[in-house]
């Protein structure tokens, strides 16, 4: 939950222009690489932890991971990707993925947050389904090229 919530901070000071980029294409800020894989590394780990362990043993940090999946997914698609430098052109440009898409998954985890803390027994099921769409749209983001 805390890589996914650094991993997100981490997207959204690239959005905001505040980690520069490279000049050529395919250039990545500093420190990009150990994010992304940190972050799907979270991502599956959630997916695992939530699968094998059959329960949550406390509401409130796991509420707070489909939040942090959507917060990462969200900032991801508003950061400039890479392959267009030196011109920034954010993933949300590119028509990869729709924002009524990325809304709409940023809904279902706010849902998915609020089922968790009200009925801890259904994280396993919802748990894994959304993080597995909110990787898969962070994937999707970069289509498009």
């Amino acid at each position: 939950m805390f890589v996914l919530l650094a991993a997100a901070a981490y997207e959204a000071a690239l959005a905001l222009e505040w980690i520069s980029l490279g000049s050529k294409p395919g250039d990545e800020a500093t420190g990009q690489g150990a994010v992304t894989i940190a972050a799907f590394l979270a991502l599956l780990t959630g997916i695992v932890a939530t699968v094998v362990s059959g329960r949550i043993l406390r509401r409130w940090p796991a509420t707070l991971v489909p939040v942090g999946a959507a917060a990462y997914m969200v900032a991801h698609y508003y950061a400039f990707d890479s392959y267009y430098l030196p011109h920034l052109r954010r993933f949300s440009e590119s028509g990869g993925v729709s924002s009524v898409w990325v809304y709409g998954v940023v809904a279902a985890a706010v849902i998915v947050a609020f089922a968790i803390r009200r009925r801890p027994s259904v994280a396993p099921v919802l748990t894994p389904i959304l993080l597995l769409i909110c990787a898969g749209t962070v994937v999707a983001e970069g289509f498009g090229h």
